[in-house]
């Protein structure tokens, strides 16, 4: 039973698709926390101030970016490296785009398709997601960088 045990463990700790199905799994999590500061943030703005939906995104998607990017390089891809800053500028090279991203596809649900501010949000969310695991795996957190691990002695390639 024991054997039996430890090959179901060794299989869903060494199958690709499993951690990439987790990987994707805190990715969502870690982006939905995010998502959900962005949103609260976003609605308590309009809400409460009456502010420019544009203004008010751009606050809340601060906000939300800042937590986001905290769990997804500590948690997520858990992403040690000697070389912070290079990891810092990518990022801020893809939350630009991201953004720039979100405030087209917002403006294109409000004014173009006449969709509601909130609803319009969700939407935007919905395609950021997306767009921001690929960008996020495939250049913000590269696996080819030499990372440290846990241990200061130990370095590695990911």
């Amino acid at each position: 039973m024991n054997k039996i045990l430890e090959n179901i463990l060794h299989f869903l700790t060494v199958n690709r698709y499993i951690q990439k199905t987790k990987k994707i799994c805190k990715y969502c999590i870690s982006g939905g926390t995010g998502a959900a500061i962005d949103f609260g943030v976003y609605s308590l703005l309009i809400y409460f101030f009456s502010e420019n939906y544009l203004i008010s995104n751009f606050i809340s998607f601060s906000c939300g970016t800042l937590a986001t990017f905290y769990f997804q390089k500590n948690w997520t891809f858990q992403y040690k490296t000697n070389k912070n800053f290079p990891v810092f500028q990518r990022y801020v090279v893809a939350v630009i785009i991201t953004y720039a991203l979100n405030n087209v596809l917002l403006y294109a649900f409000v004014n173009i398709l006449a969709v509601n501010v909130f609803v319009a949000k969700v939407f935007q969310i919905a395609i950021s997601t997306i767009w921001g695991y690929s960008i996020n795996s495939l250049y913000v957190f590269k696996k080819n960088e030499i990372s440290i691990d846990q241990s200061p002695d130990s370095i590695h390639h990911r």
